[in-house]
């Protein structure tokens, strides 16, 4: 396990020659360093710690060539995941299959960059009208495939809110950002996994609810009322 943990060091002390630049500056220098036995033994551990590995390629995910999200390296931050690494903090987390462990999030992570697109390319170019209707850029379904737009579905309902939108009725641009960086920290990630029949049929089920509230609530009103007349 030692061992394990100089090579992780190893591998972190690659990135750290590149600090203040961007993770992707680090890609080859990462890629030929270390072996890919190296690499299969701590690269789970490593994105787990904060290293942003990517996966949002229309490659499936190789071990052969890792690549980063283009961020900036933090020499503290990576000072701090050495720190953890040389305590034993993480040992659970080396030799997890990365194969196994990046396969099941692709599709999560793919649907977020679908998703992070709806927001940039037609909600951003939307428009609240003064009866508060939400209007789209015509045919935007056609700028996606059958299953992106599935996943977009519930997303899609769910930001139709009047105070997204300001005076003249365009989005507020700071909203657009905002709602692209939710999606990056998954707070989204129910709307674009769940099936849209069961959140329509639970929708429906609500609205039916309150409804009917509102008239048993009329009801009421009605009825002590004229109980006071008859009085």
């Amino acid at each position: 396990m030692k061992k394990v943990r100089v090579i992780a060091i190893n591998a972190i002390k690659v990135l750290l020659k590149y600090s203040k630049q961007s993770f992707k500056n680090a890609e080859n220098d990462f890629n030929t360093s270390l072996s890919i036995v190296e690499k299969r033994t701590i690269l789970v551990a490593l994105h787990k710690l904060g290293i942003p590995i990517s996966t949002l390629n229309d490659e499936e995910f190789s071990i052969k060539k890792i690549s980063f999200v283009d961020t900036i390296i933090d020499k503290d931050e990576l000072e701090g995941i050495i720190f953890q690494i040389s305590k034993g903090y993480c040992d659970n987390l080396f030799y997890m299959d990365p194969d196994e462990y990046f396969a099941a999030n692709y599709t999560l992570l793919a649907k977020r960059n679908v998703a992070k697109k709806y927001v940039r390319e037609v909600f951003a170019n939307s428009k609240c009208d003064e009866n508060k209707r939400i209007q789209y850029p015509q045919d935007w379904m056609l700028s996606f495939g059958v299953g992106e737009y599935q996943s977009l579905r519930i997303l899609h309902e769910q930001l139709c809110f009047d105070f997204l939108y300001d005076k003249e009725g365009k989005v507020i641009p700071g909203k657009i950002e905002q709602i692209v960086h939710e999606i990056d920290k998954g707070l989204w990630d129910s709307s674009l996994q769940s099936n849209y029949e069961l959140f329509k049929n639970a929708k429906s089920q609500i609205d039916i609810n309150n409804t009917l509230q509102t008239l048993v609530g009329s009801q009421s009103v009605f009825l002590n009322n004229e109980n006071k007349s008859s009085c």
